[in-house]
Formats: C-alpha cells, structure tokens, sequence
C-alpha cells in the first residue's frame, strides 16, 4: 500500500527501446530518401540544371559538417530537447529558445512537407493505372491519422515501421536506377555534365540556389537527437547515429541523382524536369511500362510515410521537452502512463498536420505548397544549424577544455557554418518566382514572432527559461550498454 503523503512517480519515456541501428534508421527515414529526390529534384534542376547529382554531393559535405557538431554535443548532452538543448546549454537559454522556435518551422511541418506532393503523384499514378480519381487531400488525411495512430501507441512500433517502409524505397528505386543505366548506358558527356559546373545553366548562383533543395534533402539526420533518452547508450548511439544517416543517404542520393539525368537525359533535364508535373510518373513508365510507375509509386509513398513519421516522432518530444520545462503549455510536457509517449504533444500535432494542409491545399495547392514549405523550412533551418555549429567550441571550451579537437572542434563547425551562408544569400537574391519568394518573409515573421514570445516569457517564466539549459538526461545504473 503506498503512503499516502508521497506523490506518485510521473510516467517517462521509455528507457532503452531503440539501439544504434534503430537511431541510424530514424535518420535516414526522416531524410526521406526516394522522395528526396522525387520530391525536390524538379527546383534543383530549375537552378541546377543537370547537375543534379553535384548538388547533392555537395550538400553532402555540408550536412556531414552539421552531423560532426551533433556527434560532438550528443557526447555530453543527450537530451529529447535536441537542438533547445544543445544550444541552451551551450550559448544561453535565450538564444536556446529561440533555436527551438525556428525549429518549429521544421519538424511540426514536415508530415506535410512529405505528404502534399506524394499525395499529388499518388492521384496522378491511381488515376493513371486503374482510372479512379482519389483526391490528394483523402491520401493526406489517411496518412496524417496513421501518424497519430502510430506516434500515440509507441516509439518502437513506430521506429519498425518506418524501418519497413525505408527499406522498401531503397530496393525500389535503387532497382530502378539500375534499370535506367542498363537501358540507356552512361557515357562521359552525361558524366560531366552531372558532377561539374558545365551543367549548371546560371552558374554558382544556380547550383546555390539548388543547394536549398540539396541540404533539404538531408534534413531528417538531427532527427535522431529528439530519442536520446529512449535510446541505449545515448552519448555513444546519438552521437554515431547522424553522421552514419547522413553517410548512407549521401550515396544513395548521388546514385539516384545521376541516373535521373541519365534517364531524362541532361539537356531535357534544363528545360522539362523543372516544369513537368509527375515527371518519375514519366521516367518509371519509359523504363518499365505501368509496372514501373506501379513500383515507384509505392516507393514514394513508403517514403513519404517514413518521412512524416520519422518526422513526427522528433517533433513531439521537442514539445513535450519545452512543456516540460514550462516554455510551452505544460500539457505538452505529459506522458501517457501506458504507451509511454507524450500523448498530448501527439494530439496537437496531428490536429497541426491537418490545418496546415488545409491551409496550403486551398491556397496555394498541393505543389505550390510544397514549393513554399521547403523554401521556407530550409531557410529557417539554416540558422538551427548554424547555432548548433556555433555551440560546439563554446561548449568545449568552457566544459571539457580538455576533450578540444583542432578539427572537431573548430574546423568542422567553422567551416560548416561559413557554407550555409551563400545557400541563404541565394534563398534571397535573385528572388524566385512566387511563392517560393515569401519564404523569408514568413521566417522573418515567425523570428520577431518568437522574439515577443521571449521577451514575454522572460518577464513571467524566468526560471523555466533557464531550466533548458539543465534538461540533460542521465542514465542510471544498468541503462547503459
């Protein structure tokens, strides 16, 4: 029988449901892969042209830059809070905060980021094989329920499907990708075109720009981080989990890119790639016929399934850190006493999912919408990154002087941060077309947006402003492996 004048132990995250090979897959997953080049080759290769394959090499090299400041301070603070964390800890708890909110430009929207135009190509390819018309929004809303089904009941149930889902995008498409380089060969003029500049039709401007596409393709990676205190050997699993995430996608994305141009053919690629509505409808159907598109089809939307849920599973216990804490409302900081998972946080993001897709389908549509979120969470992401960058010589400096590595510390993240920043000069100048032009309005808005919410919350909640800095997770005894 229990006293009754002690408090009832508060329900946690689950402790050790997920290992390294798991936590690498939440990444990868959440990076999308088919669709991440599905999705987002069409604005690559309207700045790119067909140097589909450079762009992503070279976001490669900067998000390995990015996933080397994770491994440094996933070390030493392992945390749900990810990002708030890191930052908090490290610069302040203001500038933490303010991390934290230009991430919520990122995870909450990206169940919609990877199911508008999945749902438009799923229409696209039902219509085209059995002659239904199933509209995009009854496919979104499917899979925005599923999400909250799946998030609600548990981290590791929701961790194997998504690995499930991964896994059969992958054979899929790299299947495909084999079939376009046996049917149509590679030759040495589709080579150079593809991984130099000669490709580019507006020179550096123009793979800059397609660089915000690029480095958006790998976005997913930081994903990992959210999990730590449901990981085993967080300091160890998180750490190692992003860069080897960032590391399979790289080359899978470079295969993948090379063997689009090499099926459209490079200089179709400049001028109908860009414009064409479906075109992997297309290009599946020249190599395999309606089997093709069938198969592509189903690898998009295995993507864009992992991706959201990936997606989701990071964001929910970004909120549930920052409720917890008291920064957002405290019911977010709950934990269902069965599953495990912060249920609330669940709830109010499925019901986000739905308004922003409502929101962008009527105005804008589906691909115009897509379009406007990449742009927009790119941009804002930038800036997360950067902070994290930054965060890595002041955190060593001032915690561990002794665990200083020349390149680790000061060379990684320096140079990291230096490359982001002709990416966000080209998000800005020359403008792109609307509504792609919004997007740094919109992140301007919501920044001065969080500005208020700080200053607010430093005058109320000073204290729980300064408890992020200290929501480090500790393992105990027998936790760790």
């Amino acid at each position: 029988m229990s006293n009754p004048g002690t408090a009832a132990p508060q329900p946690t995250l689950a402790r050790n449901a997920i290992g390294l090979p798991a936590s690498t897959f939440q990444g990868i997953t959440h990076m999308a892969p088919a669709a991440g080049v599905i999705l987002g080759i069409a604005f690559i290769a309207g700045s790119a042209g067909a140097a589909l394959p450079l762009a992503f090499f070279l976001a490669l090299i900067i998000c390995l830059l990015i996933s080397f400041s994770i491994n440094q301070l996933a070390r030493h603070l392992p945390s749900a809070g990810g990002y708030y964390t890191y930052v908090s800890r490290s610069i302040s708890p203001k500038i933490g905060f303010l991390t934290g909110w230009l991430y919520f430009l990122y995870d909450p929207l990206i169940p919609n980021l990877c199911t508008l135009t999945v749902a438009v190509y799923f229409s696209s390819a039902v219509q085209q094989l059995f002659g239904l018309n199933i509209p995009w929004w009854a496919y979104a809303g499917v899979v925005f329920l599923g999400l909250g089904a799946l998030t609600y009941i548990g981290i590791s149930l929701s961790i194997r499907t998504a690995i499930v889902f991964t896994v059969v995008e992958i054979v899929i498409t790299m299947a495909m990708s084999l079939a376009i380089f046996i049917k149509y060969g590679v030759t040495g003029h589709d080579a150079i075109q593809s991984f130099t500049l000669a490709g580019v039709p507006k020179g550096v401007s123009g793979i800059a720009f397609g660089l915000i596409f690029g480095v958006l393709s790998y976005t997913g990676f930081e994903s990992t981080v959210p999990l730590a205190e449901e990981t085993k050997n967080p300091r160890f699993n998180i750490a190692w989990a992003a860069v080897l995430s960032v590391l399979v996608v790289g080359v899978y994305y470079v295969i993948f890119a090379f063997a689009t141009t090499v099926g459209w053919g490079p200089a179709a690629a400049i001028k109908t790639l860009s414009t064409a509505n479906t075109p992997f409808v297309t290009l599946a159907h020249n190599v395999a016929g309606g089997v093709g598109v069938a198969f592509l089809t189903l690898a998009l939307m295995n993507s864009g399934w992992g991706c959201s849920l990936a997606g989701q599973n990071a964001v929910i216990r970004v909120f549930y850190k920052m409720g917890k804490v008291g920064v957002l409302p405290k019911a977010l900081g709950r934990i269902h006493p069965r599953f495990k998972t912060p249920h609330v946080a669940v709830i109010f993001q499925t019901v986000l999912n739905f308004v922003v897709m409502i929101i962008l389908g009527v105005t804008l549509g589906p691909l115009n919408g897509f379009g406007l979120l990449a742009t927009v969470i790119t941009v804002g992401l930038l800036f997360v990154y950067a902070a994290g960058m930054i965060s890595v010589p002041i955190f060593y400096r001032r915690e561990h002087p002794n665990e200083t590595n020349l390149f680790l510390t000061y060379v990684f993240p320096i140079v990291g941060t230096l490359l982001l920043i002709p990416i966000l000069y080209a998000s800005v100048y020359p403008a792109p077309a609307f509504p792609l032009n919004l997007a740094p309005y919109v992140d301007l808005v919501w920044f001065l947006l969080g500005i208020a919410v700080l200053v607010y919350l430093s005058r109320t909640r000073p204290a729980e402003l300064e408890a992020g800095a200290q929501e480090i997770f500790v393992e105990t005894v027998g936790e760790v492996e």
